[in-house]
């Protein structure tokens, strides 16, 4: 151990317990990190992967009009890496965490989080869709 460094994490906020997403919890949205856990597909036989699938469909209007339209704009989330307030699948209590006022300027949306495979949390999705924006993973 060097000099002033401690046995004991630096701070609750930055110390993440482990997790399993094999484990039932509170089912929460997250990335594929590592190109072991994309080759073992082990996010779609967790717990969680249930819980992350979209359930409003992307209307037909923006499936067939979408080559029609000349003007394109892709708007690419970048919240501080991703997976903060909106991991959490079933919602938390910050009403104001994300929030989107354009989305009928919007073609394409991108939920980047600065890791190998980003899967969008179903919230996204589901208003990316309900507004006609196509969704990219």
């Amino acid at each position: 151990m060097g000099v002033g460094r401690s046995s004991q994490p630096p701070s609750s906020v930055n110390f993440a317990p482990s997790f399993d997403p094999a484990k039932p919890s509170v089912p929460i949205s997250f990335p594929i990190k590592t190109l072991e856990e994309l080759e073992q597909r082990t996010y779609f036989d967790s717990f969680h992967f249930p819980f992350n699938r979209a359930s409003v469909p992307l209307p037909s209007y923006a499936i067939h009009g979408w080559q029609e339209r000349k003007r394109k704009l892709l708007v690419c989330h970048d919240m501080a890496g991703g997976y903060l307030d909106d991991k959490w699948v079933q919602g938390n209590q910050n009403d104001g965490a994300y929030t989107i006022w354009h989305w009928y300027l919007m073609d394409v949306f991108v939920y980047f989080s600065h890791n190998l495979v980003t899967l969008p949390p179903p919230c996204w999705i589901n208003t990316a869709h309900s507004h006609g924006v196509k969704e990219l993973r």
